[in-house]
């Protein structure tokens, strides 16, 4: 297991360290049983992060499998991507408060260019949870300048011109 590493100073409400209000996930990079490549991260709902009652929020369920993939896609490819969005979400059963869980990704394809990442999230005693199918692609310099985003030097430096 090989802790990634994440900046301080990075404002994601999902994965910045130090969000005020965010989730705050922590990423390694595993090799399965099966010999691939994975991003990990543990998380155990809080009583303040509830859709109904006891029940992890349904949209941030898919926020924690919607960054592992994104640490996937990064990590695994290579190079700053960008999500073409989701291809397939399922949830077999909501996490509950309290309880921890795991969310794994992996890559599960390439074509010209694109990566598919394939996450899913289960409680740590190994009962699923939920499933994500996204798609990503180069983030590219002149993409980012058009738009107008003021990407941290440590980001900038993961673009590749196409």
């Amino acid at each position: 297991m090989v802790d990634l590493e994440n900046p301080a100073d990075n404002p994601c409400f999902g994965c910045g360290p130090n969000h005020p209000r965010g989730l705050r996930l922590k990423f390694s990079e595993e090799t399965a049983e099966d010999g691939q490549r994975e991003i990990v991260t543990h998380f155990e709902p809080q009583p303040d992060e509830i859709g109904w009652p006891t029940l992890f929020h349904h949209g941030l369920q898919f926020l924690v499998l919607y960054e592992v993939s994104y640490w996937a896609a990064l990590t695994l490819g290579g190079r700053l991507m960008v999500s073409e969005g989701p291809i397939d979400y399922t949830a077999a059963r909501l996490a509950r408060v309290g309880v921890r869980h795991v969310a794994r990704a992996r890559l599960d394809g390439t074509r010209e260019g694109r990566l598919r990442i394939r996450a899913a999230s289960a409680t740590e005693a190994g009962k699923p949870c939920a499933s994500l199918a996204s798609g990503w692609r180069d983030a590219d310099p002149e993409s980012v300048r058009r738009a107008g985003i003021p990407l941290p030097p440590y980001l900038a430096s993961e673009l590749r011109p196409r």
